[in-house]
C-alpha cells in the first residue's frame, strides 16, 4: 500500500508543469467601439437626437475575394456584426480572417481586412483593420476609417467619429 501512495505522489508531482507554451487557448479580439457625433458633439446613436442613426437599419459587409458580402448568419458568419452598447456605442465586429497577411514578423503575422458599415440607405462608411495574428490570437491593431488612421492598439479607448 505503502509503494502505490508513493507511486502515486511521485505522478503527481512531476506530472505537473509550470510551462504553459502549449496552451490551447485562442484570444479573439475583433472588435471595435465607434461613437458617432453630430457637429454639435451629440450622440447619433441616441434615439432622442435628431437625425439618429437608426441602428435596426444598419448593415455591414466584410470585403471577401474582392466583393461586398454582408455579414449574417446565413452567409456563414456566427457572431453579430454590430450592436448597440449600454452606453450608446457601436460594437463593431471586424473581419477575423488572416488570409491577407500584408506583413510577417518572427512574432506575428499582420492581416488587412476591409468592411464597409452602411450607417443609412445613402451614408456608407469604409473600415479597415490591420491586425496581428498567430496561432494563439487575432488581435486588431490599427484602424482606418474611411482612409484616416483613427485608433492604435496601443493608445487604446473608443472610435469617435464626427458626422456633419
Amino acid at each position: 500500500m505503502r509503494a502505490i501512495l508513493i507511486i502515486l505522489t511521485t505522478i503527481i508531482l512531476f506530472g505537473c508543469t509550470k510551462d504553459n507554451t502549449n496552451m490551447n487557448s485562442y484570444n479573439l479580439e475583433n472588435q471595435i467601439y465607434l461613437s458617432f457625433k453630430n457637429a454639435n458633439g451629440q450622440n447619433l446613436l441616441d434615439n432622442s437626437t435628431e437625425n439618429s442613426y437608426n441602428i435596426e437599419a444598419m448593415k455591414l459587409f466584410y470585403l471577401v475575394n474582392d466583393e461586398p458580402v454582408e455579414v449574417t448568419i446565413e452567409n456563414g458568419f456566427n457572431m453579430g456584426s454590430i450592436e448597440l452598447t449600454s452606453d450608446k456605442l457601436l460594437k463593431v465586429f471586424t473581419n477575423p480572417s488572416s488570409s491577407n497577411i500584408v506583413e510577417e514578423t518572427s512574432e506575428y503575422n499582420v492581416a488587412e481586412n476591409i468592411a464597409y458599415l452602411q450607417l443609412s440607405s445613402t451614408d456608407t462608411d469604409t473600415i479597415k483593420t490591420h491586425s496581428r495574428t498567430s496561432q494563439n490570437y487575432f488581435l486588431v491593431s490599427k484602424v482606418w476609417y474611411n482612409n484616416e488612421l483613427v485608433w492604435e492598439r496601443d493608445n487604446g479607448g473608443i472610435i469617435e467619429i464626427t458626422k456633419e
